[in-house]
């Protein structure tokens, strides 16, 4: 069984190109169009790809393991959701290719194998660069940081000092091992 990663992409293009996407995905998520294969759901992203022209031999050498889950149109912008399997998908790479003119932005989180990422260096449509997760008192909590000090301050304030370094934080896990407390702090890979 696969760890579910949560995708977000940001898609900048012409409104004709935007649209185009768009009525796509609306096609198959309304149950107005049928996916491309017997076994594939309305929400496969393959179904986009497959549509849009790709080519067999793009099907099988990518890998498109992701589902739609929510999509938006706004202005110059489309929004889509997704439950990727392990990580992003090369969904937006065929789609890229497809598509030249569109711009992709995207970032994943999956905590399983603690993949956090992002090519949205510039921070256009993903700023934050640290994601906090602790359970501390009897209490889960989580919070998203655009830097590594306030993602720092956070931990330190959640051990009751007032600073703490990636080290000490590594030591105090360790010595909260056996009661079940954790405060990880993990940062967003820029890639291309």
């Amino acid at each position: 069984m696969a760890n579910w990663a949560s995708t977000s992409y940001a898609i900048e293009g012409s409104k004709e190109e935007l649209n185009k996407l768009y009525e796509l995905i609306e096609g198959f998520m309304k149950h107005k169009m049928e996916p491309v294969t017997e076994t594939a759901s309305d929400g496969w992203e393959g179904n986009i790809v497959k549509s849009l022209g790709a080519t067999e031999e793009q099907m099988k050498r990518n890998y498109l393991r992701g589902f739609i889950e929510d999509y938006d149109l706004g202005e110059g912008v489309l929004y889509i959701y997704a439950e990727e399997a392990w990580g992003a998908t090369d969904f937006r790479h065929v789609l890229a290719e497809l598509m030249p003119d569109l711009t992709i932005y995207f970032c994943v989180e999956e905590p399983g194998c603690e993949v956090y990422a992002t090519n949205d260096a510039d921070s256009k449509y993903f700023p934050d660069r640290y994601y906090v997760d602790a359970f501390v008192n009897d209490d889960y909590c989580s919070e998203y940081f655009d830097d590594e000090d306030k993602a720092m301050k956070f931990a330190a304030e959640l051990t009751g000092r007032e600073q703490i370094s990636k080290e000490e934080l590594a030591k105090w896990n360790n010595e909260q091992e056996d009661d079940d407390v954790f405060i990880y702090v993990h940062e967003f890979e820029v890639v291309a």
